[in-house]
């Protein structure tokens, strides 16, 4: 049960509802022989059998149809129920037909015996159509059924009791049945009345069709038992025109049930609403005093029961009014305090609340447009909100008030302040022009203008460089990513020059970071005053740099050679005179280029630019990108070589010059690549340091060094196995526990492996290679300090490092036969080798000029192609088990050119 102090409003039926239904078609085909029957029977007394007959058709044929459809899924089963109802009334009809009695009031009782119990199933059923939870509670729940059926009684009484005094001469079972009657179809007209207040909005149709069908059913009743009593023929022939139309109306009203579930219609537009719970119980009041008042100007007189009933009514209504009235103060009281409520809200809100009209004028503004525009904000409402916003802004937000009604957008949009400044703001637009109770559009407005102009100054930030104020690396990929669409579209799309700086590294170490900042932003401002006024230079980070210049050809060629002119001029700072040169990398900007391939270009071209040395400037070629494509084959490839069995290893021998024999062999990594070949050392190793990959190689490598070291024949038990330990592989500190596990796995003894350590490895990680060669000394392997003689050669790595073998770099054997003060150098090597208890290897021996010298001031040992090319492990331990381990130019000069 609910509480509704409001009455109900009556909607306008659906068009599926009102639609055209083939059973409508069936009721029309009742109808019309049933109204020609009744207009025959009241024309011609003689035909008035044929009436009754159609009346009784009729009767089973809507008792039919309320209990057929009343049977389908969602129909309520009160319709099966009141499918009864219609029986009763026949079966009268029936029983009168059969018993034929003489007198008007045995009539009367005939007909209504049977048929009370009909009117009884009736208003049961009506009442079931509306679930409990519809109907109401409290003292309104009381006084408006009261009140109906008091009316109905007082009504009904005056329509069965005729116009006279027919009640006086009856029988008291004859006035017990009438009573009854009176009572059962004023029950009747109570439950369709309450029926009509309390149904569902989408069902308010079909209830209203039910009581005008329950009015009529009752009217024709009432009139009928008039008509017999007064035995008055027209009344009779009234009586069955009313009967008919109440039982069509009745089948009419089931085919208009969309059941309990369904939703309430749309309103379109605002709704104008019918209060149906206020205007029954004042109807029924004056139907009630109408009809006692035409009773009593007609010359009749009213008994002591109907004046109690009128009475009775008029206080019932007072009471109900009353009640009705209480009700509406306090809802208008919730109501005041609900819009005193969300006008507060509105007043205090931050956001602003905009309301539209259907042609789009402002209507209403809250105060916080008026906080936001100032006075403006007052001369928006009544005008149209397209003419008011930024000529920009029109298009979309038409867009969006076009979208429909029910919809809902969030777009932005501008308004100008008293002062005549554009404010923005974001809209939450809801269109609610559907919507009865709104009717309008409704706008949420938020002023965005200070967090844009927050979120400006952060994207400024993040799209600058602080250090120089140049635009960072993202500001100059947005640029470069506008330059590539404008050139999409037909523009001159401009070059990318990427200039590397050389030297940063080395200024930090000597002047610290706060220099190094003072020498980055001069250089930046050294860039920005040699480009032109469009270019943009920008800091790419470290000390990288990106111009994108609007020129091509020969004009960014000379940009580039201004750029490392000025790169190289000497900057002075607190710490000194700074000098720096740099590597500009130039690549054409194209359309259909993406921005990362214009980023790969240009670094290719840099590393091209730095490889060719320092002050160079190098365009992008489609030469670089293929040996780029070579370098990421040769990446990935490596890191399956080993699985597939592509890496294996050569061995040169190592001679002794005083026994011209066989003393060691070193291990050389190499790698055949299925479909590029013998990929070259020099190729292959800077890739697998640069991708993680060199431990994997050198754990092989030391693996099979070691292995094939113990599988040497036994003449050659003392022949060393050298394996070459890179930079990158030394600090990745694995490289100890690499050479154990070797050593324990082919039993190689400790004293036959020599590991070769780069000078260079040496300067790069001091402390490092000092602890490892320390640790490799102490488990009784060898180490040898390759390349010494290159370009960061120290003669202090021969007494702080526990080494105890040097190899003499090639560049010096390759001159020691030519170059007095090359031979006087390596001469002095080997004699403070000698006289630290160290052996010395010179590699690289490709004459016997060369052989000679060295030999002549007594170097321990020598390797090169004089004496032996790399070879295979089966080729190896063929000539230490043939030759006895013999290796010199005279012995093995055929073989040594293999």
């Amino acid at each position: 049960m609910r509480s509704a102090a409001s009455g109900l409003a009556l909607p306008t039926p659906a068009a599926e509802t009102i639609g055209v239904d083939p059973r409508r078609w069936w009721l029309l085909a009742v109808a019309v022989p049933a109204f020609l029957a009744c207009t025959a029977a009241a024309a011609t007394p003689a035909l008035q059998k044929l009436g009754d007959l159609s009346v009784v058709l009729v009767g089973l044929t809507i008792s039919a149809v309320l209990w057929t459809v009343g049977r389908q899924s969602g129909r309520s089963a009160a319709w099966r129920l009141f499918a009864a109802a219609p029986l009763f009334p026949v079966m009268g009809a029936v029983l009168e037909a059969a018993l034929a009695p003489g007198e008007p009031a045995d009539v009367v009782v005939v007909r209504w015996l049977p048929s009370v119990p009909g009117y009884a199933i009736a208003a049961v059923a009506l009442l079931a159509l509306v679930g409990r939870s519809r109907l109401r509670t409290g003292r309104r729940a009381a006084v408006e059924p009261a009140l109906f059926l008091t009316a109905s009684l007082v009504t009904v009484r005056l329509l069965v009791g005729g116009l006279g005094d027919e009640w006086s001469g009856m029988a008291p079972g004859e006035r017990l049945v009438l009573g009854a009657a009176v009572v059962a179809t004023s029950v009747t007209m109570t439950a369709a009345l309450l029926l009509l207040c309390v149904v569902e909005p989408a069902r308010r149709w079909m209830a209203a069709v039910l009581l005008v069908g329950t009015v009529l059913l009752t009217s024709g009743r009432g009139l009928g038992t008039s008509g017999v009593l007064t035995e008055t023929v027209a009344l009779s022939a009234v009586a069955r025109f009313l009967v008919v139309g109440g039982l069509l109306l009745l089948g009419l009203a089931v085919l208009l049930d969309p059941g309990r579930e369904a939703p309430a219609p749309a309103a379109r537009g605002p709704r104008r609403t019918v209060e149906v719970g206020q205007v029954l119980p004042m109807a029924a009041l004056l139907v009630a005093v109408t009809s006692a008042g035409v009773v009593r100007f007609t010359g009749h007189h009213l008994d002591l029961v109907t004046w109690t009933g009128l009475v009775l009514a008029v206080l019932l209504a007072a009471a109900q009014r009353w009640i009705s009235a209480c009700q509406e103060q306090h809802l208008w009281a919730r109501l005041r305090r609900s819009e005193a409520y969300f006008r507060s809200l509105v007043h205090s809100g931050v956001d602003a609340v905009v309301i539209l009209d259907d042609a789009l004028r402002v209507t209403w503004a809250s105060p916080a447009l008026e906080r936001v525009l100032g006075p403006a904000a007052a001369q928006l409402v009544g005008r149209p909100l397209l003419a008011a916003v930024h000529p920009e802004d029109q298009a979309p937000l038409a867009e969006a008030l076009a979208a429909g009604a029910g919809t809902s957008a969030l777009l932005g949009l501008r308004l100008r302040d008293a002062d005549g400044v554009w404010r923005a703001l974001e809209a939450g637009i809801a269109d609610l022009r559907n919507d009865g109770d709104v009717g309008a559009v409704v706008l949420q407005c938020r002023d965005m203008t200070e967090r844009q102009a927050r979120e400006r100054s952060l994207q400024s930030v993040a799209y600058t460089d602080p250090m120089t104020g140049l635009p960072n690396r993202a500001g100059v990929l947005q640029l470069l990513d506008e330059r590539l669409a404008a050139a999409a579209c037909g523009a001159e799309p401009g070059t990318l020059l990427m200039v590397e700086l050389d030297g940063i590294l080395a200024a930090r170490r000597h002047a610290g970071r706060d220099v190094v900042s003072t020498v980055v932003a001069e250089i930046g401002r050294r860039l920005r005053s040699t480009v032109r006024g469009d270019d943009v230079v920008a800091r790419m980070g470290g000390g990288a740099f990106a111009v994108l210049a609007e020129g091509r050809g020969a004009d960014a060629d000379r940009l580039a050679g201004r750029i490392l002119s000025v790169v190289e001029q000497p900057i002075l700072t607190a710490a000194g005179i700074v000098d720096l040169t740099a590597s500009v990398g130039l690549v054409e900007l194209e359309d259909g280029l993406a921005v990362e391939d214009v980023l790969v270009r240009a670094d290719l071209a840099l590393r091209a630019a730095t490889d060719a040395g320092a002050g160079m400037a190098q365009r992008y070629r489609p030469a670089l990108g293929e040996a780029a494509a070579r370098r990421e084959q040769l990446r990935e490839d490596l890191r399956t070589a080993r699985s597939r069995g592509e890496l294996f290893l050569l061995f040169q021998p190592v001679v002794s010059l005083a026994d011209q024999r066989i003393a060691g062999v070193e291990a050389l990594l190499r790698w055949r690549h299925p479909t590029l070949g013998e990929v070259p050392p020099a190729e292959f190793l800077p890739i697998a340091e640069q991708s993680g990959l060199i431990g994997e190689l050198q754990r092989f490598a030391l693996e099979e060094a070691a292995r094939a070291g113990a599988a040497l024949p036994e003449a050659a038990a003392d022949v060393r196995i050298g394996v070459d330990a890179p930079a990158g592989y030394v600090a990745t500190g694995a490289m100890i526990a690499d050479v154990e596990a070797a050593l324990c796995a082919s039993g190689l003894a400790p004293e036959r492996l020599v590991l070769e350590i780069g000078d260079g490895t040496v300067c790069s990680s001091e402390e490092r290679g000092a602890l490892d060669v320390s640790t490799l000394r102490l488990m009784g392997v060898h180490v040898s300090l390759a390349g010494f003689g290159g370009d960061s050669s120290m003669l202090t790595h021969l007494t702080k490092l526990p080494i105890d073998m040097v190899k003499l770099d090639r560049a010096f054997v390759s001159r020691i036969d030519r170059d007095p003060k090359t031979r006087a150098l390596c001469e002095s090597i080997v004699g403070i080798g000698r006289a630290l208890g160290m052996s010395v290897v010179a590699e690289g021996v490709e004459t016997s000029a060369q052989l000679a010298v060295l030999n002549g001031f007594g170097c321990h040992y020598a390797q090169g192609f004089l004496l032996a090319r790399p070879m295979p492990l089966e080729q190896l331990r063929a000539l230490l088990s043939d030759g006895a381990g013999a290796a010199w130019p005279v012995l093995v000069g055929s073989s040594s050119r293999r």
